[in-house]
């Protein structure tokens, strides 16, 4: 289960920096084919702008919360994010379905911000 946090970690930086980089197609491409069935690409491409837009870059991350489960459709893993952007802060979090041969893909992805709201 440690590795599994582990590689979730690294596809949370991995999404930072698409994030950075305005590089929305690229997220939505490496997500779960569950989160592209239950989202439509242009209104997930609006709250990534709108993210990158109103917050900007990151600048810190760090975890303060975290869940697994384990289920007949995969193991799910969930990280929670303090982070600190250019212009604000949120609490983000992260879901990857760990996969067959261990490949992480973003099921679900959300962020709470009073910063971006109020902007």
């Amino acid at each position: 289960m440690k590795e599994s946090f582990a590689d979730a970690g690294v596809e949370v930086a991995k999404f930072h920096r698409a994030l950075d980089a305005g590089r929305t197609q690229e997220i939505w491409n490496d997500a779960d084919p569950q989160f592209r069935s239950a989202t439509q690409q242009p209104q997930f491409a609006k709250l990534i702008d709108a993210v990158h837009r109103k917050l900007g870059k990151v600048r810190s991350s760090q975890q303060v919360g975290w869940n697994a489960n384990a289920t007949t459709g995969g193991t799910f893993v969930t990280l929670t994010m303090q982070t600190v952007f250019e212009h604000g802060s949120g609490v983000e979090q992260f879901v990857y379905r760990k996969a067959d041969g261990g490949h992480m893909a973003l099921v679900g992805y959300n962020i709470q911000s009073q910063d971006m709201m109020l902007d």
